[in-house]
């Protein structure tokens, strides 16, 4: 049976303790008790196996044996996406935090149907952390706030590669082999709706390249998720 593993905020302490939600799957889903084995992650990279010390139902202590440091898989890439409705978004944020997206951008354009309030966002970040643990990542993904789509173009500049999904483009595939060596990845996921006429002009002239996921109409977290999918075998442990 695999070692549980378990988010922490820190692991600079010889002993840490769990945080709440942590502890409470920790002492109720896993039954866990004094002595048993751990693994912890802090989501910046850092990684620790340990052991329980105490576990009450106010507290589980970890003792700290010992600590890596695991490099960030590179190309980073950054998922702007127009949310979907309700829980089509804790779909899309699980899978491609498993993917191994790097930031979510969540953004406003002419057809959005769906915000992203400070409640929806914590609950990302809720669901980003349970997908790390059964992925076994180390990293978490950035979850940002809701941008309008042209703040997002002024963006498009910094990363070495930016996609925009639409249904007339190039296949993704195709264009896999010139972003083997990008460091950053920006890839825009539009409304249900689709994007306008000038959304896509926009986003062109920016310089993004326009990609197609296939010849089906997918919905939006299907979209995010197979576009994901597509960049998820270039990652490479960042050695910069």
């Amino acid at each position: 049976m695999s070692v549980p593993r378990f988010y922490v905020e820190l692991l600079a302490e010889p002993v840490v303790n769990l945080p709440e939600a942590e502890a409470r799957h920790a002492r109720q889903s896993r039954r866990l008790s004094a002595g048993d084995p751990v693994a912890l992650f802090d989501g910046r990279g850092g990684q620790a196996s340990g052991r329980i010390a105490a576990c009450s139902p106010g507290q589980v202590s970890i003792a700290v044996e010992s600590v890596t440091q695991v490099l960030r898989p590179r190309p980073l890439l950054t998922l702007a996406f127009t949310p979907p409705k309700g829980p089509r978004q804790d779909t899309l944020i699980e899978k491609c935090t498993e993917l191994g997206v790097a930031a979510f951008q969540p953004i406003e354009t002419a057809r959005s149907v769906a915000g992203a309030s400070s409640h929806r966002v914590d609950k990302w970040q809720r669901t980003a952390i349970e997908a790390a643990k059964q992925a076994g990542l180390t990293w978490l993904p950035e979850i940002r706030k809701l941008l309008g789509f042209e703040k997002l173009l002024k963006e498009a500049p910094a990363h070495d590669a930016a996609l925009i999904a639409v249904s007339s483009g190039a296949p993704i595939l195709d264009l896999l082999p010139q972003m083997r060596d990008a460091q950053s990845v920006l890839a825009l996921i539009g409304p249900e709706g689709g994007w306008t006429d000038e959304e896509i002009a926009r986003a062109i002239a920016a310089g993004a390249l326009p990609v197609s996921l296939g010849p089906n109409i997918l919905r939006i977290e299907t979209a995010a998720i197979a576009l994901a999918a597509a960049i998820h075998p270039l990652l490479h442990a960042d050695l910069a």
